[in-house]
């Protein structure tokens, strides 16, 4: 169900009123509120202003927004890309060295590795098969074929008779990745070897998301104190003053926990998760420039089951909540911003009103539907850097959505700040039988002071053109008065105003 869609609708349109800012299935320009909060108040009415400046007002206010647009987007566009590709291999190994060690060992029932053992293991030729097989994929040996390790005297791994693993300690990585780069004008892929080496300092790490005794209850870890990955420039630290995740589960009857929560096929027997909640508090990401922080993510699930005519059990994993809260911190641009979201649905109704049918899908009963709201804030800075000037952007955006019907969801609340001024918006989406938005049913009210405009999207989040002579998709009304208009003619987008002025907005 896209019921972030119209939330970033919304925000795409308060940016561009027409289209002409970020991709409106991209949902990382919002994020929620997680402080309790519902709906964002509406802004108070400027009285003193005319209702011609009204209408003006909150056209500037949008182009003021979209002017502002590119930063925005940069600064994001960069939070994905904190990482070099050399970088994100150095973590991608990092924490598959540790779960080969741990498979490995879990394999072959061994209880400690220390640093001669790992050595050992090196120098007979064996270490990269004991990775590849601990990991349980007949992928990793095409990207990283050869990881030699040089572990120091302090590194120990260790593996108890619960299934909880500890790996702690330094090691050298001399790594050969294997790349296939294929060339479609000449039809042929060329093989090349990327060598790399660095250190890695384990603090902690643990994974404890196994047990080997039946239980209904069950509380796992996995996380660590401390990653250094790298040294000096190329750096990467990961760090958690809570040692990770935390999961927990509680299921219909007793029975054995793996590896990731999947539950043997052999032992389930009809049980099923009752309820699995995670949690990952105060993790944080340094590199380069940037660190970016999780101060307190939550993640609920519960599963749906039927056993059907043939007598297999068909088991469904449903999410139920998604909360968090954050921050980014930047040098260049500079950038300082506060993140929430907080999205939940109602577990009554999601064991009340979803059922699995016959063929294994997830439905829901007829007439009913599972409620779901979603909180989001995004507060703080950003830097507009140009060749000649420097601005910075304050960032102040909350929004609400609510599931109100089956096929309903509305966007109850979206208040977005700009120079002081804001512009807040509500509307609905109507979802056809797959969950999808329907293409005539979108509409988004924008408003600030007295004036407002009415939008109406096609299905491609396109405006619906009103008259296709003059290009019109949207009157600028104050007081119910008409005193603009927005019009689309060859992508451009512009506002007319009853003195025959123009605004432009952009493409």
């Amino acid at each position: 169900m896209k019921f972030f869609k119209l939330t970033a609708l919304a925000f795409a349109s308060t940016l561009a009123l027409a289209g002409c800012g970020s991709d409106s299935d991209n949902t990382s320009t919002t994020a929620s509120n997680n402080n309790g909060s519902a709906v964002p108040s509406k802004p108070p009415v400027n009285n003193t202003l005319s209702e011609l400046e009204q209408a003006k007002s909150i056209i500037n206010t949008a182009k003021q927004f979209i002017l502002d647009n590119k930063a925005i987007e940069d600064a994001y566009e960069d939070a994905s890309e904190i990482l070099t590709e050399q970088q994100q291999a150095r973590v991608n190994l990092t924490f598959e060295i540790a779960e080969g060690l741990h498979g490995y060992m879990k394999e072959n029932s061994i209880a400690k590795l220390d640093a001669a053992d790992v050595a050992l293991l090196r120098d007979q030729g064996d270490l990269q098969e004991v990775i590849d097989k601990g990991l349980d994929s007949d992928f990793y040996w095409d990207r990283f074929y050869n990881d030699k390790l040089q572990p120091s005297d302090d590194f120990l791994a260790t593996l108890d008779t619960n299934g909880k693993f500890k790996l702690s300690g330094t090691t050298l990585v001399n790594s050969e990745r294997l790349e296939h780069n294929y060339n479609p004008l000449t039809n042929v892929t060329d093989t090349t070897v990327t060598k790399d080496s660095f250190k890695i300092t384990y603090d902690k790490f643990e994974n404890s998301l196994a047990s080997n005794s039946s239980t209904d209850n069950f509380t796992g870890r996995y996380g660590f104190n401390r990653l250094d990955i790298g040294s000096k420039a190329d750096a990467v630290v990961l760090s958690s003053t809570s040692q990770g995740a935390t999961v927990n589960a509680q299921f219909s009857d007793k029975v054995l926990v793996n590896d990731e929560f999947d539950i043997n096929d052999v032992n389930r027997a009809g049980i099923t998760l009752e309820k699995a909640v995670i949690k990952l508090d105060n993790v944080k990401l340094k590199a380069n420039d940037s660190i970016i922080e999780a101060r307190d993510v939550e993640l609920g699930f519960l599963d749906m089951s039927r056993k059907l005519a043939d007598g297999t059990l068909v088991v469904r994993t449903l999410p139920t909540a998604i909360k968090l809260t954050g921050e980014l911190l930047k040098e260049k641009p500079a950038t300082d911003v506060a993140i929430s979201l907080n999205a939940v649905a109602n577990e009554t109704d999601i064991k009340n009103v979803i059922k699995v049918t016959q063929e294994g899908n997830i439905e829901e009963a007829a007439g009913k539907f599972v409620g779901v709201e979603i909180v989001m804030s995004l507060k703080g800075n950003v830097t507009k850097e140009t060749a000649t000037s420097t601005a910075i952007i304050p960032l102040d955006i909350q929004a609400n959505l609510k599931r109100t019907a089956r096929d309903v969801v509305e966007l109850q609340g979206l208040k977005a700040s700009v120079d002081g001024k804001s512009l807040y918006v509500t509307g609905k989406t109507i979802l056809d039988t797959q969950y999808n938005i329907s293409c005539k049913c979108t509409q988004l009210d924008i408003t600030q002071n007295n004036a407002a405009i009415k939008l109406k999207f096609d299905v491609d989040n396109k405006f619906i053109i009103q008259d296709p002579k003059t290009g019109k998709f949207a009157d600028i009304k104050v007081n119910g008065k008409v005193f603009g208009e927005l019009l689309q003619n060859n992508g451009t987008v512009s506002a007319k105003f009853k003195d025959n002025s123009f605004i432009p907005l952009g493409q």
